[in-house]
């Protein structure tokens, strides 16, 4: 993993963060107590079946504020789902002092300090304030008023502030840099201990500080890695089951004897996976910057996949790639700081040039057992699992009557899109995990009309009595390959050229020469008819068919 560290900080004392991996048993964050001293905790809000996680910020005791009722404030009507509002609040008490409201406007005053906010109000746990005023409105409710204590009976002043989670627009040269640890996951209740000890702003990072605070992330990575499976294993799954349509497409051919052609492709699948996410991040967020990241992904899964073939066509078929299915999984989400958002996905491709009449099935089936990423690439923590292909046999029926050189590759692929946003936008990246599961079937075949199958002059209809061959050689390989990668730069954490694979074989499916030899004709009135889906939308598609060079009714299994 690259050697990163964090930046200089302007406060003359080292802090320790003691930054635990959460359990629902031991919350960091204390809503009793204010934010005044340099530092903040946030939890995750404790739920059942939700994710754990905690984050702390800390810096000079003036760039880190607190408007929360333990700082002695009381919020008159805030948004709890706005990233940016202006805000009403009140002290509730004639002396600041002691109540602690005066921190809010210690040394510089408020503008340009990262605050806490109570959890009913904004939907960020720490936001920017931009202004700070004493509003027209000086009305207080009624239920707030009765409660607030006041000398000689005069109302309290209402102060005003605007927020919003612009930690870009935060000079660092006025209180300091803030900085930022974070660390969750998907699986509740997962517990452990993880210590930072950031370097001294009054000496230079040395490569002994770079590697220790890269413990950090390898620290989480330990811990990500020793998860209990049977926690993992009770998380919800996804799951679906459906046929899915690729290509089809028909037109009528004059003969002599006339007929319909066609092709269709389409691919039954059904998936089931579960999965597990986790995350350690820090370095600060005034000014706004990651300077180490760790990224775990966790998956158990089973696919079982089918391309379905048929034409009697001479087609060159590409369908792209094409998204069968894709759903939103939960997540880590601390709004405006950093937000993990995975999607599964199900893609497929499918590729075709046909030029004699075929039927056929090929497995894209196979099982994820432990499959475990950590991005960037561990050191200590090596990407892997175990991976099994499909064992379902090639199912294939051609002409025998025709030469070919027909060849069909299909790709299924499983999908993990983990979406990355960090720090108010300023860096966003998604990082996807790959199961592709491919196959390709070769045909060499030669013409063997005077093998067994006559054709009726004017029907085109097989004799009750045909029997027919097949010449020629027919191959299947399969692959799997499962890797991930990243689609921008995150900070100069990774970026596209970060890769990593953690698994790829190819397989030989089928293989096998035929010399003339006889097998059974399955006739065309025993073949399912076509069947029309839905209009498809194609990236890059190409399907290009025209009618055979001869009507063929009978078909040969040759696997």
């Amino acid at each position: 993993m690259m050697a990163l560290s964090l930046s200089s900080f302007s406060t003359i004392i080292p802090i320790l963060l003691l930054l635990p991996f959460i359990t629902h048993a031991a919350r960091l964050n204390d809503w009793s107590k204010p934010c005044f001293q340099g530092e903040c905790f946030y939890d995750l809000p404790a739920s059942d079946g939700h994710a754990s996680g905690s984050l702390k910020i800390w810096g000079s005791p003036d760039a880190i504020t607190d408007i929360t009722a333990a700082a002695g404030w009381t919020i008159l009507g805030c948004s709890p789902d706005a990233l940016a509002q202006d805000i009403r609040l009140v002290c509730d008490s004639d002396d600041t002092g002691s109540s602690g409201c005066n921190h809010l406007y210690q040394s510089v005053g408020a503008v340009g300090k990262i605050v806490r906010l109570p959890e009913s109000c904004g939907k960020s746990a720490f936001a920017r304030i931009s202004k700070a005023w004493v509003p027209e409105d000086q009305s207080i409710p009624k239920d707030i008023a009765r409660r607030l204590v006041r000398r000689q009976g005069v109302q309290p002043r209402v102060q005003a502030l605007a927020l919003d989670t612009n930690f870009a627009a935060v000079d660092p040269a006025t209180n300091g840099e803030v900085s930022i640890a974070i660390q969750g996951s998907t699986v509740p209740g997962a517990e452990g201990n993880l210590t930072v000890t950031p370097p001294s702003s009054r000496r230079r990072r040395s490569g002994h500080d770079r590697r220790a605070f890269s413990s950090f992330i390898q620290d989480a990575f330990d811990r990500f890695n020793s998860f209990d499976q049977s926690a993992t294993k009770a998380l919800s799954p996804v799951e679906v089951s459906k046929s899915f349509p690729i290509f089809s497409k028909s037109l009528a051919c004059a003969g002599p004897p006339a007929f319909d052609a066609s092709i269709k492709a389409d691919v039954d699948t059904n998936a089931r996976a579960v999965i597990t996410l986790g995350v350690a991040a820090a370095g600060t967020i005034v000014p706004p910057k990651l300077t180490d990241f760790g990224l775990f992904a966790g998956m158990d899964a089973s696919l079982e996949g089918t391309l379905n073939l048929k034409g009697n066509v001479a087609a060159k078929a590409d369908s792209g790639q094409l998204t069968f299915f894709q759903a939103g999984i939960p997540g880590l989400d601390f709004p405006g700081v950093l937000t993990i958002g995975p999607t599964f996905k199900i893609l497929g491709q499918a590729t075709a040039t046909l030029d004699v009449d075929v039927d056929m099935e090929v497995d894209l089936s196979y099982t994820v057992n432990g499959a475990k990423l950590f991005f960037p690439p561990s050191p200590n923590n090596p990407s892997g699992g175990s991976f099994s292909p499909g064992t379902a046999p090639l199912k294939l029926s051609v002409s025998p009557l025709i030469a070919s050189k027909a060849v069909v590759a299909a790709h299924l692929i499983p999908r993990l899109d983990i979406g990355v946003s960090a720090l108010g936008g300023s860096a966003e990246a998604t990082v996807s995990l790959d199961l592709d599961t491919s196959a390709t079937v070769t045909m060499n075949l030669n013409a063997a009309a005077a093998a067994g199958v006559a054709l009726e002059s004017t029907t085109g209809a097989a004799s009750n009595s045909a029997s027919a061959s097949v010449d020629g050689c027919v191959k299947a390989n399969a692959a799997l390959n499962v890797n991930a990668g990243a689609d921008g730069s995150f900070f100069g954490l990774f970026d596209r050229s970060t890769k990593v694979p953690l698994f790829g074989k190819d397989f030989e499916v089928f293989q096998k020469c035929f010399g003339a030899q006889k097998r059974a004709v399955i006739p065309l009135s025993k073949r399912t008819g076509p069947n029309r889906h839905p209009k498809l939308i194609y990236h890059r598609r190409a399907l290009s068919v025209s009618c055979p060079v001869a009507s063929v009714n009978a078909l040969v299994a040759v696997a």
